[in-house]
């Protein structure tokens, strides 16, 4: 099998945790990332795809910042 490599923006990752967040939780991705920090996420296996997303982000993306 061979390897395939994916790239994705910012505003592609920022796009997709915004509709993943609305459509899963009603919520933006900031509140879901922050929820996600502050330990507030009763199961957060439901948008672990979601969390991979958010860690490709630099720890200073301004997403954080809105969570």
């Amino acid at each position: 099998m061979v390897p395939v490599e994916l790239e994705l923006t910012r505003d592609e990752i920022v796009a997709a945790l915004e509709e993943g967040a609305r459509s899963r939780m009603r919520v933006s991705a900031g509140e879901l990332l922050r929820r996600y920090r502050e330990g507030e996420l009763e199961d957060p296996g439901l948008v672990a795809d979601l969390l991979v997303l958010a860690d490709l982000l630099p720890d200073d993306d301004a997403i954080f910042r809105a969570a």
